[in-house]
């Protein structure tokens, strides 16, 4: 060979190793030491990262809460909403106020603005709320001014015992809880299901009568007697000495020896002689029972960069080798770490056999080296991108698994369109590191480009700030991270792996192989090429049926033959099924246990007519909540019941979560003074799917219209569930001084604290015991604060001494108020709320025949009244106007950076112009197969758009490539050119795609169901934008030529 002749051959191989993509494609070993930081990287960070079911959601409400024992809601909005409402109102970054007062409490709720800094706000709302004169009034806790959150629970245990009495049994469950403090990694426990524990100084009229005392006496008494006092120091010669008396009582039979009176004969009157002492519970009725067994909840809450899963292993090793006391058992009642742990496993197994699938189907055409590290980088993608969650606190949770499925698309068009232009380099005659080379170059500005502009879409994400929807938030991280691990293999390993010269496959493989790849070459010049010159020459014909397609699927939509519900999974795992249960405020607990009860036999009832075993264990709780209730709600009263079916796994559990509560729903029937019911397969209440707000300056109108629209709400088929804020609550006796108390020296003040004292009761101080405080309360017994006939012959006090009976002093009327009182912005307001069946009718039906044939007419009838869509729906108007503002930028941004690659204004619009065809495939497919176009099924499309745009903006450059090597080239074969170039591409990208995606298609455990949408949406929109690509997009562009020139 002569030195020209080497230096020829030289020549291009020494230019095939310029630049990173050359230096690596020409250095397999450091090409796979990146694939080992990557993989390891990625690995060994996984391990570290939390496991949640759901990311952090931020509220953006300040909360302000008021406690006001005995007090009266119309008391408290009087003296507590309105007097915080005026000072908050109108404060930057203050999006709206929803002021709640109800018996006892008040919560003011401000809401922020999308761009508010949430400490900023936090901050300013305490400076109004310490300005306000003379607050809180008296009697009142101080406010607790905080940032609202919701709490995420890891698990609850049930200690259980039907031997051991209630002191006992929950004295067991603070062992537990203390035990469970103890661990690393709990830090929040709390008990449910269980009464708080109280010192109660119960004095009978009698006995107070007899010895010329009072309760506010005993009080004062018990207060000066009780307490530690540090009197001051002695500086003495040989140092300071603290004076000080230790005389505080921490346990009930230590107040018996209190003094109270000491008499002329030097005799002294103890507390213990005149009063019982009860070192027990407060007077609330509840009754929470696992199976029929009494049981206390012990429930363990993360924080918000904990792991569900690393908690709840810990707590399960802990209870394992725990030696509960004699009688008590202590069980797992609810493992919300299992559901994302069968969520990932679920994951895993259909990846896995997406993965084998694709393998196959790549290795019929390519060589079995190159079908192996395509293949390869599909997963290495995702695993490398764990290597970078730690940097935006991401943890691994519902939403970024649902980001990593959006990024599936784009991962198998990266490594494909790669893998076959190197292997058309090869078909051109190169060989080695200069074919790798020149194929990963040839596409490497068109597929950076796709993935610059696929970040710039997900960028309005960042700013989400509606409750609901805060789960896009983390889809922009996700997209980063995983294509830049995508384009780093793509570029940087792929080739180098595929460099070698030889091939692996072996006969007969290698034939199989051959056979496949002419077949498929043989299709492509004899069927693909033939209709794409066919579709460029007829381009009005193409264009229209691509448009036919288009307002096709625009039909199915706009005749609800698709329907759309916006947010119609349920990502929540379906454990359990719960009933809530609502009476009016005040029902004797008897009556709402009665109810709960019946519940419970329904439940039974349900699962001897299901198929199968559905229920593993039934838990009830009487007096107080089974879940978090919304943050202006109450959490217990007599009133309240829940009881929760846990379900048993399939394939014992035959019924889905939904038959369950549609059966247990009709079995339940007719529940006597119902006033709301609520059943549903979730931990966390739902957000009604149909909500309003309304408001009014009168309370009467406001009550009038809240009714009417209840009752056109319950003549819609397919909604129930109705109810409103306008519950009545308790009875009150208003009780109003007559002339002879006025005679008498009386003022309402004074009748009233006497009556306070004696009925309500003073607390007189409170105990640290353990984790919990205890209240010192001094009042009458409870047979006497019980019975109406004791109140009406109550004596009151006189300022100057002596008594007389409260029937002559004061005058007794009852009434009965609104349980709760709202406001909103200062306005007087109700809601009204509903659940639609999606089977009968969906949210977005139902609210727009509320809005188009009822609201009109209401506001018609009351003029000043305001209507306005409350819960869900405000999500998702808060949504779109986000949306709305930064979406325009970017799109803008987009077109700049297509437009600058292209070099061209009019090739990003084609570009762009298949988004309505995959929109149309997607309808296509849920209209096929039988599901709703929901959410899921949006961010299906979202994820076909980006492999839309990555696929033409690399026809696109291989059109303007042809068009600049051959100038004289008519632009119609220009185009079928670049089609046939980019066929086998868009062909495997297609067929992966779908084939690696259509094990989810035949899932059906309860932990994935709601990602079927989501392939639906993918599989219809790429076999459709697939089309686009080879025939629609070539006549685009052939138009586009001949206008512009």
């Amino acid at each position: 060979m002569s030195p020209s002749d080497s230096q020829g051959t030289t020549q291009p191989a020494a230019a095939a190793r310029k630049g990173l993509i050359g230096y690596f494609a020409g250095n397999r070993v450091a090409a796979n030491l990146l694939m080992v930081v990557f993989v390891v990287g990625g690995i060994a960070s996984g391990f570290g990262l939390a496991v949640q079911n759901f990311p952090e959601i931020d509220l953006r409400v300040v909360s302000v809460t008021v406690r006001l024992p005995g007090a009266s809601s119309q008391e408290i909005e009087q003296d507590v909403n309105r007097r915080v409402e005026e000072s908050v109102i109108g404060l930057a970054g203050v999006e709206r106020v929803l002021a709640t007062a109800a018996e006892g409490w008040s919560r003011i709720n401000i809401e922020l603005a999308t761009f508010a800094d949430a400490n900023t706000v936090l901050n300013d709302v305490r400076n109004a709320v310490d300005a306000i004169e003379r607050f809180p009034p008296p009697n009142a806790e101080e406010p607790e001014i905080e940032l609202a959150r919701l709490s995420i629970e890891a698990m609850t245990l049930a200690v259980s015992s039907a031997a051991v009495g209630e002191d006992e049994l929950r004295l067991a469950a603070e062992d537990v809880r203390s035990a469970l403090l103890e661990l690393p990694s709990v830090s929040q426990v709390t008990l449910r299901g269980t009464r708080d524990r109280e010192i109660a100084i119960e004095l009978s009229e009698e006995e107070l009568r007899r010895n010329d005392l009072s309760i506010i006496e005993v009080s004062n008494a018990v207060q000066r007697a009780s307490l530690n006092l540090t009197f001051g120091e002695l500086r003495t010669d040989s140092g300071g000495v603290v004076l000080h008396t230790v005389a505080k009582r921490s346990i009930g039979e230590e107040f018996e020896g209190i003094p109270l009176i000491t008499r002329l004969d030097g005799t002294i009157l103890t507390l213990g002689e005149v009063a019982e002492v009860r070192d027990g519970f407060v007077d609330d009725d509840i009754v929470s029972e696992v199976n029929g067994t009494p049981a206390v909840f012990v429930r363990v809450d993360a924080t918000e960069q904990q792991s569900i899963t690393d908690m709840a292993g810990d707590i399960r090793s802990w209870l394992a080798g725990y030696d509960a006391p004699q009688g008590v058992e202590v069980s797992v009642w609810n493992d919300r770490a299992q559901p994302a742990v069968d969520r990932m496993s679920a994951i895993a197994r259909n990846g896995l056999a997406g993965t084998i699938l694709v393998f196959v189907l790549l290795l019929l055409v390519f060589d079995l080296r190159a079908a192996t590290w395509i293949t390869v980088g599909i997963p290495f993608s995702f695993i490398g991108s764990l290597l970078f969650f730690g940097s935006a606190d991401l943890t691994l949770n519902l939403a970024t698994l649902i980001g990593f499925f959006l990024m599936v698309g784009l991962v198998v068009d990266d490594a494909l369109v790669v893998g076959e232009s190197i292997a058309a380099e090869r078909d051109r005659g190169k060989r080695g590191v200069e074919a790798a080379a020149a194929g990963a170059r040839a596409v490497v500005g068109p597929i950076t480009i796709g993935a610059c502009t696929t970040l710039l879409a997900f960028v309005p994400f960042l700013f989400v700030t509606a409750t609901v929807t805060q789960l896009v938030n983390v889809f922009p991280y996700v997209a980063l991270f995983v294509l830049s691990v995508s384009l780093a293999e793509a570029f940087f390993i792929l080739p180098a792996h595929l460099s070698h010269e030889g091939r692996w496959s072996l006969e007969p493989l290698r034939t199989l192989q051959d056979r496949v790849c002419v077949r498929i070459d043989d299709i492509r010049d004899r069927t693909v090429v033939p209709a794409v010159s066919w579709s460029v020459r007829h381009g009005s014909s193409t264009l229209a049926g691509g448009g036919a397609l288009v307002l096709f699927s625009l039909l199915l939509v706009g005749s609800e033959a698709v329907r759309v519900i916006v947010f119609d999974a349920e990502m929540n795992p379906p454990e359990n099924v719960q009933v809530d249960l609502r009476l009016p405020a005040g029902t004797p607990f008897g009556t709402t246990l009665a109810a709960a009860r019946q519940v419970v036999d329904a439940a039974h009832a349900m699962n001897e007519q299901l198929p199968g075993e559905s229920i593993n264990a039934v838990s009830i709780v009487a007096g107080d909540v089974l879940s978090p209730r919304p943050v202006a709600e109450e959490s217990n009263g007599s009133h309240l019941a829940g009881v929760r079916v846990h379900l048993n796994g399939r394939p014992v559990r035959q019924a889905s979560p939904a038959e369950i509560e549609r059966t247990w729903r009709q079995n339940i029937g007719e529940l006597p003074y119902l006033e709301r019911m609520e059943v549903q397969t979730t931990n966390i209440r739902p957000r009604p799917t149909v909500a309003y707000a309304l408001k009014h300056d009168d309370a009467e109108t406001l009550a009038k219209a809240a009714g009417e629209l209840r009752s056109f709400l319950a003549a819609i088929p397919g909604v129930y569930e109705i109810t409103d804020s306008l519950s009545l609550g308790k009875r009150h006796l208003h009780i109003a001084l007559t002339p002879a108390g006025e005679a008498a020296g009386l003022t309402p003040a004074a009748i009233g604290a006497q009556l306070r004292a004696n009925f309500h009761g003073l607390e007189v101080q409170r105990i640290q015991r353990g984790h919990e405080e205890l209240r010192v309360m001094v009042r009458y017994p409870r047979e006497r604060r019980s019975n109406l006939r004791e109140l009406a012959s109550e004596r009151v006090r006189r300022a100057g001494g002596g008594e007389v009976p409260l029937s002559v002093v004061a005058s007794l009327s009852e009434s009965r108020a609104r349980a709760s009182l709202m406001r909103i912005d200062g306005r007087q307001a109700a809601t009204v709320e509903a659940r639609a069946d999606a089977a009968r009718i969906t949210p977005i039906q139902a609210r727009r025949k509320v809005d188009r044939e009822f609201v009109p007419g209401l506001l018609a009838t009351y003029p000043g009244l305001t209507v306005e869509p409350e819960g869900g729906v405000r999500d998702e108007r808060a949504m779109l106007e986000t949306l709305g503002l930064l979406v325009p930028v970017v799109l803008i941004a987009i077109y700049a950076l297509m437009a600058a690659f292209l070099r061209s204004y009019w090739k990003p619009l084609v570009a762009v112009a298949g988004f309505p065809i995959a929109f149309a495939g997607a309808v296509l497919a849920h209209w096929v197969l039988g599901w709703d176009l929901g959410a899921m099924s949006m961010l299906g499309l979202i994820a076909v758009f980006g492999v839309v745009v990555n696929d033409a903006l690399v026809l696109l450059d291989r059109y303007n490539v042809i068009r600049r090597e051959n100038e004289m080239l008519p632009a119609i074969a220009a185009a079928s050119a670049a089609a046939r170039h980019r066929f086998r591409a868009v062909f495997l990208t297609t067929a992966t795609t779908i084939l690696g995606l259509s094990p989810m298609l035949y899932e059906r455990s309860d932990d994935l169901m709601f990602l079927v949408p989501f392939i639906v949406s993918m599989l219809g929109g790429l076999v459709l934008s697939a089309a686009f690509i080879l025939f629609i997009l070539p006549t685009l562009v052939m138009v586009a030529e001949g206008a512009s020139e």
